[in-house]
Order: structure tokens, then C-alpha cells, then sequence
């Protein structure tokens, strides 16, 4: 039996493991230790944020999502369906009471030239919902409202006159970075004034600022087949959590010497730098993907990127931190050398298995897994573990 025939075969899970077992699929992740947050390495430059901040009419927000200026795309950010209907009615019915809203922030996009939403993606969206979708059949009809009982089950085209010219002159705060901001500067800003509503996940601002080749890119990464496989279709699309994944692989793929401890912004930049890239090294990134997750259920099945610390262990969820250390590492191996690791799946197993239970080394995939020392420790020990076994 060749090793694509063991791939295609559903592997046998060790133990008495149900998947209800388990509630998280993915390890909760502790990227920075209790004591020490995010060390800074590389101080920004104040000059380099340039930031346009304008307070103008709502109507003129409503006039770009007419013209397509402000860019809603399905895939952008998370899902567009986060609020429900009765959370977009109540925003509606705050805008017909003319109370101020939360103050929207966007960044210009250097390849779309649209506005890319860094906050208030759901409100535009309830507003998008309401106006203009007013035509269609799923256009938003205002329900659960707590103060405007008469516009209850009403739809935008019901409205009045006055009530129209009352959403279209509200007065909102449109602070909009320019494109000459730095990418990484635009990330630090997005992390500080995402707070409110439903914040973003890292992945999904890190998609949001590097739009064009680089998200699409890792899109199709984790669309791929060989990825949903190895990961037993753990990892969700929702929230972008397999396009988290791809992100860290590729960046430690491409970068990982240059990495300084700031996970973040490491992932944040090495996504960037998928613009740039020519269409062979992607291509090429892309191959050595998918023949790294494939080399990775052959050898581990349904325990690939699970810590196991004896053979009857239970079933554990994956883990990011053993995800880029090991995937990375067999990613670099030549052809010949994954072959040889297959060779001896079960001795590598078994060593990993000892690292796990190596005290040092589980505390660099539990503990602080974004320090430079933690990555550093995972990516060494299993490397060291590799070429122990291939050269046997």
C-alpha cells in the first residue's frame, strides 16, 4: 500500500474518544505568559499614523455603500450575519431617535481602493440591511424596538419623509487611515480601537489589512482538501480560524529567523509580503502545503497536531503551537526525508510522545507560545527529533 492509499484511508482513533469529548476542536491558545504581555521590539514611528478624522452626514456613509466605495464583500472580515434582526431594529430605531453612534473607523485600501472597515462592520450592515436592501425580499423590517412602537414591523419604504431626512442628516465620525500608514501601523491600530460591539479575531483584521493575492491566498490554503483532512475538519472556517492556521504556517515557513516575539505583528507582515511575492513562490508554497499535511495524517492520522502524552492517552484538541512547530519542520524536509519520517511513523510518534511529556517542551506549547523562547524551544526540539530519526 503506497502512502496516498494511507492517506485516503479514514484512520481509526486511539481510545474511547467521542468528538463530544471534546467542546473545543482547537486548544485555547496562551500566547504571552501572565506576567508579560506583547513585548514591543520595534517601536513605532508616531509620524508614520496619518489619519483623516471627519465628521459628516450618515447619508453620505449610505451614498459610498451605494457606490460600492465601502467594501462589504461576503468573505471580508467575519460574517456579515452576526446580529440578529432585532440588534439591526434597535440600531435603526437609535438612529430615528438621533442618538450618537460609536464612531466608525476605516483604512484606505491600497489595492481595491475601496474603504476597508476596521469598525463598525455590523452596523453598516444593519444599515446596508434596512436602505438599501429596502427593494428586495430580505430587506430588514423593524421588530423588538423598545422606544418607537409605531414604526414596529415597518420597513425603510414606509418611512416618512421627515423620518428619512433624520437618518440621512445624523451626524457620525468617520475616522479613515490613509493608505500611506505603514501596514504594520495599521494593525497596532486596529488592535487598540477594536473593542466594541463584536471584536475582530487577529486573523480577521490581519485579512482585512491584506487584501488582494495574500487573503485570497490563504483562503485557498485552508480550503484545501489535504488541510480539512489532517485537522479531521476541526478547525472552522468561522471567524477565519483555518485561515489562522494557514497564516502561521506560511509565516514561519517564509520567515521564521525573523521572528522576534511579537506574534502578531510577525503574522501580520508575513501575510503582507504574500503581495509582493511572485506567482511561482506561491505556487511553490502552495505545494509544499498540501504535501506537508498529507505527510502529516500519514503519519499521525486522526492525532495529527494533538498532543498525546502516552499511547491510551485520550483524544486531545489540536494545537497551534504543535501545529507550526511540527507542520513547519516537515515542511522544510526534502521529499526523500519525508519519505524516511514515513518509514518510521511509529518512532516518531514515540519521540514525540517524550517531548511531550519533556517538561521544557511542554511548557513551549502551552505557556507563553508566542515568546520568542517558547517558539524557538518547540521549533528546535522538533527538528532535532526529525533528523534523529531520518538519519537513523
Amino acid at each position: 500500500m503506497d502512502n496516498k492509499q494511507i492517506y485516503r484511508i479514514e484512520a481509526d482513533s486511539y481510545g474511547d474518544y467521542n468528538d463530544k469529548d471534546d467542546e473545543n476542536l482547537v486548544e485555547d491558545e496562551n500566547i504571552y505568559d501572565e506576567t508579560n504581555n506583547q513585548p514591543i521590539t520595534k517601536p513605532f514611528n508616531p509620524n508614520e499614523i496619518d489619519v483623516d478624522i471627519a465628521t459628516v452626514n450618515l447619508g453620505s456613509i449610505i451614498e459610498q455603500l451605494e457606490n460600492e466605495e465601502i467594501d462589504l464583500q461576503p468573505d471580508f472580515q467575519r460574517s456579515t450575519d452576526v446580529w440578529n434582526p432585532t440588534k439591526k431594529s434597535r440600531l435603526i430605531e437609535s438612529i430615528l431617535l438621533g442618538l450618537p453612534l460609536p464612531s466608525f473607523y476605516f483604512s484606505e485600501d491600497p489595492v481595491t481602493k475601496k474603504l476597508s472597515v476596521i469598525d463598525g462592520l455590523q452596523r453598516l450592515c444593519a444599515i446596508r440591511d434596512f436602505i438599501l436592501k429596502a427593494h428586495k425580499k430580505d430587506a430588514l423590517r423593524l421588530q423588538g424596538l423598545q422606544f418607537l412602537n409605531n414604526f414596529e414591523g415597518k420597513t425603510y419604504l414606509e418611512l416618512e419623509r421627515p423620518e428619512i431626512k433624520r437618518i440621512k442628516s445624523l451626524k457620525i465620525t468617520m475616522n479613515t487611515l490613509r493608505k500611506g500608514t505603514p501596514n504594520d501601523v495599521k494593525f497596532i491600530i486596529f488592535q487598540r480601537v477594536n473593542t466594541a460591539g463584536e471584536p475582530l479575531t487577529p486573523q480577521e483584521m490581519r485579512h482585512a489589512l491584506n487584501q488582494g493575492i495574500a487573503a485570497k491566498f490563504i483562503k485557498e490554503l485552508a480550503e484545501l482538501d489535504s488541510f480539512k483532512i489532517a485537522t479531521n475538519n476541526s478547525v472552522k472556517s468561522k471567524r477565519m480560524q483555518d485561515r489562522d492556521f494557514a497564516n502561521r504556517f506560511v509565516a514561519f515557513f517564509i520567515g521564521y529567523n525573523e521572528y522576534s516575539g511579537e506574534l502578531d505583528t510577525f503574522l501580520n507582515d508575513k501575510m503582507g509580503e504574500l503581495n509582493r511575492m511572485p506567482q511561482e513562490r506561491l505556487i511553490n508554497i502552495r505545494q509544499i502545503f498540501d504535501e506537508t499535511m498529507k505527510c502529516c495524517y500519514t503519519i499521525f492520522r486522526d492525532d495529527t497536531f494533538r498532543r498525546r502524552y502516552d499511547k491510551n492517552d485520550r483524544k486531545k484538541p489540536i494545537s497551534k503551537a504543535v501545529f507550526d512547530s511540527l507542520s513547519v519542520n516537515i515542511a522544510w524536509l526534502t521529499n526523500n526525508q519525508r519519505e524516511l519520517l514515513i518509514r518510521n511513523a511509529e518512532t516518531f510518534k514515540d519521540g514525540l510522545i517524550n517531548l511531550f511529556n519533556d517538561k521544557a517542551f511542554n511548557a513551549a506549547i502551552s505557556t507563553g507560545t508566542g515568546q520568542k523562547y517558547s517558539v524557538e524551544k518547540r521549533f528546535n526540539s522538533i527538528k532535532e527529533l526529525i533528523f534523529k530519526i531520518i538519519n537513523l
